[in-house]
């Protein structure tokens, strides 16, 4: 009969270390491929009646929103790298909610693309771009609330108070950007003849997230020196 082999301490350690490193790559991987869509049009070999503004404004446009995903998806790096230094095991139960949240975040090179084809009368790629941002929030907090409340021993026993900051951080955010899809789908559907509104409404973000910051921000740690 074999013997059954536990795994030590260190082995653990390391294999939560390949979770982290695994990740890492797939948030390195699609901020990278958020910039290959990003090209300047074709120019002609005359100039025409069309301004250099006309030219340039879908590359603009693709670039505005690949400098907004760029900076989405470097917070949730910085956050998930807080997360998983506060791990010391994993269980299948975390690989496979990690996995989805990594699914999400690799789908914005998709997601982001698409913006550069919204055009009169199509705007579907303008919702799915801000479903893709708020699964993302959604996920990540799923997988906080598996970490810190589900299965408490997985990570450290210390800390509590970060623990909570975090926790705390990732419910805010995550109900800051289901209420943005929200009003972008009401808009949607109470005025379908309005589409301008439904984009519009996509500036309410910045301010819906920066509440969710700040309101989280009263449980955050005093760090001593």
């Amino acid at each position: 009969m074999p013997i059954k082999r536990h795994a030590s301490a260190l082995e653990k350690e390391f294999e939560v270390e390949r979770v982290i490193l695994f990740s890492d790559a797939v948030f390195a991987i699609a901020i990278t491929l958020l910039i290959i869509d990003v090209k300047f049009p074709e120019l002609p070999d005359r100039r025409i009646e069309t301004g250099t503004w006309e030219l340039l404004r879908p590359v603009l446009k693709s670039f505005a929103v690949f400098a907004f995903t760029f900076v989405f998806i470097g917070r949730f790096w910085s956050t998930h790298l807080r997360l998983f230094r506060l791990l010391i095991k994993y269980d299948q139960g975390l690989i496979n909610r990690n996995l989805l949240f990594l699914f999400f975040i690799v789908s914005f090179p998709f997601s982001a693309a698409g913006i550069g084809h919204v055009r009169g009368g199509f705007i579907l790629p303008i919702y799915i771009y801000v479903l893709n941002l708020a699964a993302v929030t959604v996920t990540n907090f799923v997988l906080n609330r598996y970490i810190f409340y589900q299965k408490p021993w997985l990570g450290t026993e210390e800390k509590t108070p970060e623990k909570k900051f975090i926790y705390i951080s990732s419910l805010y955010t995550a109900i800051a950007m289901g209420l943005q899809f929200l009003i972008m789908l009401i808009i949607g559907l109470a005025f379908p003849d309005m589409e301008s509104w439904v984009g519009y409404s996509c500036l309410l973000m910045p301010v819906l997230l920066i509440g969710a910051k700040r309101l989280a921000k009263k449980y955050q740690p005093v760090e001593h020196a």
